[in-house]
């Protein structure tokens, strides 16, 4: 499925060449991850957040990888969640590794963690109904679509709803740094037994 992944998925302004190598080491890690773990989003869009994740991760290592502006006001929820990633310490600890596959050990591992944690975060909210629409339909590429600009009054009241709910268990509850850290210790231990062989 991740074969299937264009730039346009990338909320960062990347290149065809960061797309390749990510496919690459996708393709390298398969029988470690074989698929993603898809309660929020589709499998595709499941698998755009491992890339975002992973871009994130590597951003921290050189300029020329930012957000894509207009995709940061589309895709709100993606750029609330990337502000408190960064405000985490062993994220900030995974910024000193410049290694291509154990940021992608860290990214798929995040990318499954923070899916479940929105999903049972929403679900067990009044906000439930939000986790209904998204699974069917394309998120990433939402921006693309021809009635985007003049219908997605939705979409973003969606993506504030959301955020409401995750800033406030994220402010009182420490159910995200534990998500995260659990996520990037697993990665690290995965990372150690197979990607030194």
């Amino acid at each position: 499925m991740f074969k299937q992944l264009q730039v346009e998925h990338s909320l960062f302004l990347i290149n065809q060449d960061h797309m390749n190598l990510f496919k690459n080491l996708a393709a390298k890690w398969q029988p470690v991850f074989p698929d993603v773990c898809a309660k929020c989003l589709n499998t595709l869009d499941s698998w755009a957040i491992v890339l975002n994740n992973w871009v994130f991760l590597k951003s921290q290592f050189t300029d020329e990888l930012i957000l894509n502006p207009s995709k940061a006001i589309n895709y709100s929820i993606n750029t609330f969640l990337i502000d408190e990633l960064k405000k985490i310490q062993i994220i900030q600890k995974t910024k000193e590794f410049d290694n291509d596959d154990l940021q992608y050990f860290v990214a798929f591992q995040l990318g499954n963690a923070i899916d479940l944690w929105v999903y049972n975060t929403l679900e067990k909210s009044s906000e439930a109904d939000l986790l209904l629409p998204q699974h069917l339909k394309p998120y990433f590429l939402a921006h693309l679509e021809d009635d985007f600009q003049t219908d997605n009054a939705t979409f973003h009241r969606d993506q504030t709803r959301a955020i409401k709910i995750l800033a406030q268990v994220i402010r009182s509850q420490n159910s995200f740094r534990i998500t995260v850290s659990s996520a990037v210790n697993r990665a690290v231990y995965l990372y150690e037994q197979h990607g030194n062989k």
